[in-house]
């Protein structure tokens, strides 16, 4: 995979955070999951519909930082893996470190799989 390619997947990382930033992470993932997503968060997997659904009424991220970011390639599929720091106003940041599998689609990448592992 070129080098290019890896950062229009970091990229699409830094999108999503940020339009969950602007309280956008709906639309943007409606889009980007791919219909047969699996979304596995702290206490839950999710499928594309409980994924987006499960934003409603939550407040918006007010900032994020991703690090440590590393990518493998499996097959055609893309897996970029990051450390990931989070905060909404007046609470404790979120820190966990999430992958994200991507695959490719005629329209762009789509998103099959989403981890996240709260750190300690």
């Amino acid at each position: 995979m070129t080098e290019t390619r890896i950062e229009e997947l970091m990229c699409l990382e830094e999108q999503g955070w940020a339009a969950l930033c602007r309280g956008e992470g709906r639309a943007f993932y409606e889009v980007m999951l791919a219909d047969d997503a699996v979304v596995v968060v702290p206490g839950a997997l999710l499928d594309k519909a409980q994924t987006l659904a499960s934003w409603d009424g939550v407040p918006p991220w007010e900032w994020y930082d991703l690090v440590k970011r590393h990518v493998a390639h499996l097959g055609e599929a893309v897996v970029v893996v990051y450390d990931v720091t989070a905060c909404r106003r007046l609470q404790t940041p979120y820190r966990a470190t999430a992958s994200s599998t991507y695959v490719p689609h005629p329209d762009g990448w789509r998103l099959m799989l989403h981890q996240q592992t709260p750190w300690a």
